[in-house]
């Protein structure tokens, strides 16, 4: 099968590059013919996927902002891509290249799916609402119509589509992790080792990009209202903003709110010091507004990390496998889940082991990658 992936870009800070490059090289190693076609975005080195795998392509953008991501030879290189491809799996949206590509394979007759990732979330929906219903309009919602299936993370997104008047087939495709990340061994109290904290620190993990859907201030405020119970965890802010200055918002607020001792900012981690990050944390949280199936939890997750994670990461598996605790995301619920996480390490080692578990059940991007091969055989069919 000649699969064509289509993604606005594949910038490391970006949760999405992390979802296409491992699905499309799981699709390559099981046999089909995979390419991916991105747009470069200002400032962002592109991660490209395995070669041994995926044919990937970059072009240049036309116009020097990062959205729309207009790029004219994007656009006349698609006709072709999309005529030598069986099934078009376009992923994000409210771009130019998404656009673009739906509109290509509607002309041809190819069929197509489509992977909004959240973005018709409320909260997101939201941002930016009278310019996303304008562009909408014109562009994007008839397209999005007219995919032959739409591919939902949750049964919370199914019905998200309906309510934005998406009536047609959908399917539930959740996000993944590579499988050989579950190798890696826990490390407990390593990265407090490693960042030179006091003797008998434990660190509480926020690894995600920096950005206000994120809830980091929400984290920030009730890791405030912890660090009154206990005096030996620290808030490890791991991940980058995209020079939108956002994460010195975040460092004024450690400070207004007295607790600028106690955080650590590392910037973007990646590769192994990523691997080391995450096996070497004591906890994780994402008290996240908006999500569509947030990688880094899964992340987090496969680690063996206990949580406290946001209704609207929409992982109730967490809660239901005794992996972590879920919670609004307030300052309050999310303190208390904190609190209760630090309390008993046994049980935190268990709800972390939990959590594993759940992502090796669940959540490898080879199940995934199968299960989206059998997806694409009905819609050509």
């Amino acid at each position: 099968m000649r699969i064509l992936h289509v993604i606005r870009g594949l910038a490391n800070s970006s949760g999405t590059t992390h979802i296409v490059n491992p699905l499309a090289e799981a699709q390559g190693r099981a046999g089909a013919h995979v390419r991916v076609l991105h747009v470069d975005k200002p400032n962002a080195p592109s991660v490209e996927p395995d070669p041994r795998w995926v044919t990937s392509r970059r072009f240049p953008l036309s116009i020097p902002f990062d959205n729309p991501g207009l790029s004219w030879s994007l656009a006349r290189a698609m006709p072709a891509e999309i005529a030598d491809c069986d099934v078009l799996h376009v992923h994000a949206i409210w771009n130019f290249p998404s656009w673009w590509a739906m509109r290509c394979a509607a002309r041809a007759s190819k069929p197509y799916i489509v992977a909004p990732q959240g973005s018709f979330d409320p909260w997101a929906m939201r941002q930016n609402i009278w310019g996303k219903r304008l562009y909408g309009a014109l562009t994007e919602l008839p397209l999005l119509r007219r995919a032959t299936r739409m591919q939902a993370l949750t049964e919370k997104e199914v019905r998200q589509f309906r309510e934005g008047g998406l009536l047609g087939p959908a399917v539930i495709i959740p996000n993944g992790i590579p499988a050989a990340t579950l190798e890696t061994q826990r490390n407990p109290g390593g990265l407090a080792r490693k960042l030179s904290l006091p003797d008998g620190s434990r660190t509480l993990l926020f690894l995600s990009r920096v950005h206000p859907k994120k809830g980091l201030d929400t984290l920030v405020a009730a890791f405030a209202r912890l660090c009154k119970v206990y005096d030996d965890v620290y808030l490890i802010i791991a991940g980058n903003d995209a020079g939108t200055g956002y994460a010195t918002q975040i460092e004024s607020l450690t400070r207004e709110l007295g607790v600028a001792d106690r955080c650590r900012f590392l910037g973007e981690v990646a590769g192994t010091v990523k691997a080391e990050t995450l096996s070497g944390a004591d906890g994780y949280a994402l008290i996240s507004r908006s999500e569509g199936l947030p990688v880094a939890a899964i992340e987090a997750m496969g680690a063996g990390l206990p949580m406290v994670l946001s209704t609207e990461c929409n992982l109730p598996e967490i809660s239901a496998h005794n992996a972590g605790w879920i919670v609004p995301p307030e300052p309050e619920a999310a303190a208390s889940a904190l609190i209760e996480l630090y309390a008993d390490t046994s049980r935190a080692h268990v709800r972390g082991t939990h959590a594993r578990v759940l992502v090796t059940e669940r959540f490898t991007w080879d199940r995934i990658a199968e299960q989206s091969l059998q997806t694409y055989a009905a819609m050509c069919r």
